[in-house]
């Protein structure tokens, strides 16, 4: 989030500031603080997906893939689907 034209006044660490103020947030973007890294994929099981395998592949999706249709994940008895990440 940006501050550069915020008009209000928080703290960080002790100290306050407001209007016009030049700093960054301790906040790592998405890209680089992602759980990606620590998935164990061979580990992952869904309960219910129509299509073996279909969970996996929608958690093994990359940033750049987010937006692909497939793999469909769909689950053969109801509308629910379990899925455990490790």
């Amino acid at each position: 989030m940006s501050c550069e034209h915020e008009h209000h006044s928080h703290g960080h660490g002790g100290h306050d500031h407001g209007d016009g103020h030049d700093h960054s947030h301790d906040v790592e973007p998405a890209l680089q603080s992602n759980l990606y890294k620590q998935i164990e994929f061979d580990k992952i099981r869904t309960l219910n997906e129509a299509d073996s395998g279909s969970g996996v592949g929608v958690v093994r999706k990359t940033w750049s893939e987010r937006l692909s249709d497939t793999p469909i994940l769909e689950s053969d008895a109801d509308e629910q689907l379990l899925i455990h990440i490790p």
